[in-house]
């Protein structure tokens, strides 16, 4: 079923035959029976509660065509007859209420899997692994990286805890905007998207070292987030063209960033088009990993519920998380 078939009336059946899980290498064999044993059990109500979901969705879809064409031709017939000239947008706005109805039993069903199946989907990395669609990071402990650009509301969703190979590690979807003045009305501009994955240090770092994206670095340089910083001249030219470099430490830094190092974090920016910074204080290193996916998402709503692709999608997802872990090498920083 797709979306044109259900809109003109495919019959709505559950689906129980399952699709296949897919993992790289030898890992099949246990995400096989982590699925087996915590999520399989799960299917069979969430496919009822999607069956029921998409019927009511179609009858909502139904009723708001039907609404929404009663008003609208009320109007068109108001307005000529009194010739007010209304313009054309007004006649659509009964749409976003409508629209807004007659999707929430999606919204509904959606967060059920989320506040469920996922929690148990990310025990499989780990005990200690936990999910929430509210739960967040500290906004405080964030700005004090100095990575953030100026916003005006930050928006968190999806937040995943745990520890891999002994250091703490946080992920985070994170959206920031600004309002905007333009042709004297305002508009929200989105300033930030994508994920923040911050990592723990067994000790803290005795400075503040930032690495963020080239702008030109006379632009960075005037930034006020790095007023407190120094500019740190670095050996490789190549990482300094993609990348400035900001310390009040210049011998941590140096010691923290490394050509080895470098090399690692220009080969993540070349997987993500460069769009990667970073920071270390405190007791942290933050990763800001700029992406216009939305990340832990359920599938087609028109799929059955067998979450199998949900896990495979998020296990790669992970596993990739971890890679960055392992490609920095970054547990042999905690030490410092």
């Amino acid at each position: 079923m797709n979306i044109v078939s259900f809109i003109f009336g495919a019959p709505i059946k559950a689906k129980r035959q399952s699709k296949s899980l897919v993992a790289a290498g030898d890992e099949l064999v246990s995400l096989q029976a982590h699925y087996d044993e915590h999520i399989e059990p799960l299917t069979r109500k969430f496919e009822n509660r999607r069956v029921a979901m998409l019927k009511t969705l179609r009858q909502r879809m139904y009723m708001s065509i039907a609404i929404f064409l009663a008003i609208f031709s009320v109007a068109i017939l108001i307005d000529n007859q009194q010739r007010l000239d209304i313009p054309w947008v007004f006649f659509f706005l009964p749409l976003i209420p409508l629209v807004w109805w007659s999707s929430k039993p999606i919204s509904r069903y959606k967060s059920g899997v989320k506040e469920l199946v996922y929690p148990k989907i990310f025990r499989y990395f780990g005990d200690d692994f936990t999910f929430s669609p509210t739960d967040s990071m500290s906004l405080s402990t964030l700005k004090r990286s100095k990575l953030l650009p100026y916003y005006d509301d930050a928006n968190f969703e999806d937040y995943v805890r745990g520890t891999y190979k002994g250091i703490e590690i946080a992920i985070n979807e994170l959206e920031l905007t600004k309002e905007v003045k333009r042709d004297k009305r305002n508009e929200t501009q989105r300033v930030f998207r994508g994920v923040m994955v911050q990592l723990s240090s067994h000790k803290k770092f005795t400075g503040h070292t930032v690495v963020v994206k080239t702008r030109g670095g006379f632009i960075n340089f005037l930034s006020d987030s790095f007023k407190s910083l120094s500019r740190a001249k670095l050996e490789d030219v190549r990482f300094e063209k993609q990348f400035d470099v900001f310390s009040s430490d210049q011998i941590e830094a140096r010691f923290l960033l490394t050509v080895t190092f470098m090399e690692r974090l220009q080969e993540l920016a070349s997987c993500f088009s460069g769009k990667i910074q970073c920071a270390f204080y405190e007791d942290k290193l933050l990763i800001m990993l700029a992406s216009s996916e939305n990340r832990f998402e359920l599938g087609s709503i028109f799929n059955g519920a067998t979450f199998e692709y949900e896990f495979s999608q998020i296990n790669k997802e992970m596993r990739q998380l971890f890679a960055m872990i392992e490609v920095l090498k970054l547990d042999e920083y905690t030490g410092l």
